[in-house]
């Protein structure tokens, strides 16, 4: 099967250690229900790949996609004032949850009916409000503040994202989840390509003829 160059274990704990610095109590309770409590949840988290196809369409590739989109946001968060650390941070660890749901566990790596139905967007709005619903007083406002970042996290309503991003938080989420799936993409093109090519192709994700940098060295 194709799995993670990544160690998933290690990747999985240093996730972890976003999930344990956030402060807010309701949003620790939501994250700490899936990512710490959940055994059956945590099982098919590491398991899962991000996409059939696409980019990190392996063993552990939703976990080390979902990694990569909290370390940018943790960077954004770090840089811009603006932003709410704990709502972003929390949006980037759960932005991709529904994919558990989605697409079936390898060997198959196949859209199920809810994901043919639904799709990893909408179910992962679900699966947060079901999570907010069990923690007593879980304020209104911040639990649809949460499922906004998901539903918006594509960007663009041709991209399957139901709304586009109302907020800053939705903002930067989108930016994240945006440059790892193409710094994904690329990777896998130029791991896939023969070796010496420098023109790689046209790839309909990009619109463009892909070329690898020169070696100046």
């Amino acid at each position: 099967l194709p799995v993670s160059e990544r160690n998933i274990d290690e990747m999985y704990e240093e996730l972890l250690t976003y999930v344990h610095k956030i402060e807010n109590p309701y949003l620790k309770q939501l994250t700490d229900s899936y990512f710490v409590e959940n055994e059956a949840f945590i099982k098919a988290f590491k398991g899962h790949s991000a996409a059939k196809s696409v980019h990190h369409g392996f063993v552990g590739g939703l976990l080390e996609h979902t990694l990569s989109v909290t370390r940018f946001c943790d960077f954004m968060a770090k840089s811009y004032g603006i932003l709410n650390r704990d709502l972003l941070i929390t949006a980037a660890i759960l932005h991709d949850i529904g994919k558990t749901k989605e697409l079936s566990l390898f060997p198959q790596n196949d859209y199920t009916d809810d994901g043919q139905l639904l799709g990893h967007i909408m179910i992962g709005a679900e699966m947060v409000h079901d999570a907010a619903q069990k923690i007593e007083g879980f304020p209104m406002e911040l639990e649809n503040q949460l499922k906004h970042c998901i539903l918006a996290h594509h960007g663009e309503l041709e991209y399957g994202s139901p709304k586009k991003p109302a907020m800053v938080e939705a903002v930067a989420l989108n930016l994240a989840d945006n440059a790892d799936a193409k710094m994904e993409t690329l990777t896998e093109l130029f791991d896939a390509a023969p070796a010496g090519n420098e023109w790689i192709g046209y790839n309909r994700f990009f619109e463009s003829n892909i070329r690898r940098t020169g070696d100046f060295s």
